[in-house]
């Protein structure tokens, strides 16, 4: 990695001034937010968001999710896609974490113990990868991780900063080990919205990006 510690501080400070900074996530339903995890995979925000409200208006908890019928469950998250492979995943979750947390799902269990078993024991579960699993530890419970998708991927390799085929997962370490812990929330959602803003997947918007002057794509050799 070509970048240190400083030049992640600037990038944070440079994309405040641009997009502010992020709103306090807060986080009252942990099992929830590893429900939404599982939703928002190869799908966008929007659609997420809508099957995760449907999901919740029809049942009353988690644990009326866990005894539904898979063909009731994916008829109300059918929004976000793939709307079989989710149920079996969503329903799986629930029923470790009911074997894990006693009578009521909850998932807070996983917030108290040490982050590093709590990644192990997420990313064993089917459809919960690194990335699901950082995201949730990072925003439910500041753990020191810095969770990369397909935006933020995108971004570092147009930086330079990994090489084209480096995996998300191994930019998930690298950078959680980089990047202050102080910084790994507004950082990742700021980069977001530059993902979505500047460095699209269609094209990049250099000239007007908030970031030029310190890219390191920009660098002369």
């Amino acid at each position: 990695m070509n970048v240190d510690a400083k030049f992640f501080k600037k990038l944070d400070s440079a994309l405040r001034k641009r997009f502010g900074v992020p709103p306090e996530h807060r986080c009252d339903d942990p099992t929830g937010a590893l429900v939404r995890g599982i939703l928002s995979q190869n799908t966008n925000d929007r659609n997420r968001d809508r099957a995760f409200e449907s999901l919740t208006r029809k049942f009353r908890d988690w644990n009326d999710v866990l005894h539904a019928s898979d063909e009731e469950i994916a008829a109300v998250i059918r929004t976000a896609g793939m709307s079989g492979q989710r149920t079996e995943r969503i329903k799986n979750l629930l029923q470790w974490l009911k074997q894990h947390s006693g009578k009521e799902i909850d998932a807070q269990f996983l917030l108290d113990m040490d982050y590093k078993r709590a990644l192990e024991q997420l990313t064993s579960l089917p459809g919960i990868g690194v990335k699901t699993a950082s995201v949730f530890l990072l925003f439910c419970g500041d753990a020191p991780l810095f969770p990369v998708d397909t935006h933020i991927k995108r971004i570092m390799i147009r930086m330079k900063i990994f090489p084209p085929k480096t995996s998300a997962e191994k930019m998930i370490f690298a950078l959680s080990e980089i990047v202050p812990h102080e910084i790994h929330n507004s950082l990742h959602l700021n980069l977001l919205e530059l993902g979505r803003n500047y460095c699209t997947a269609r094209k990049t918007m250099c000239e007007t990006c908030p970031v030029k002057n310190i890219c390191p794509a920009n660098r002369k050799e």
